[in-house]
């Protein structure tokens, strides 16, 4: 949300020709939507419907409308009370693909225990 609202910043200050002003606008609407769809509202291929991790750090993920799980590992994350943030490296997948999960949208006490895992696990290299 930030880096769109930064995009948002940039297409107003700075001094471009109304054409590629108009083309940023529509790139940047259409990626907020993306973004909304796969983020927030969990629809689309590509969005994530269930994800566990194993003892090792191996993670599985399920997206939406299918039954198969993947499995990948988590090449970055962000940990903090409110909010998780996870790139993960599926073996399924070319590119990495994101993944937030806020505190409010899960329960409570598996939340606290996934936050726990991801703190304190080593990244591998």
């Amino acid at each position: 949300m930030f880096v769109h609202l930064g995009g948002m910043l940039l297409l107003m200050t700075v001094p471009v020709a109304w054409s590629l002003r108009i083309f940023g606008w529509l790139l940047l609407s259409a990626s907020l939507y993306r973004s909304l769809r796969v983020h927030a509202w969990r629809l689309g291929p590509s969005a994530i419907e269930a994800i566990e991790m194993d003892g090792e750090g191996t993670v599985s993920v399920c997206f939406v409308g299918q039954e198969n799980w993947h499995p990948g590992e988590i090449t970055a994350r962000f940990v903090h009370p409110w909010l998780t943030l996870l790139s993960l490296k599926l073996e399924s997948r070319r590119w990495p693909i994101g993944l937030a999960i806020a505190a409010d949208a899960v329960e409570p006490e598996p939340f606290r225990r996934w936050r726990v895992a991801l703190k304190f696990r080593a990244i591998p290299a």
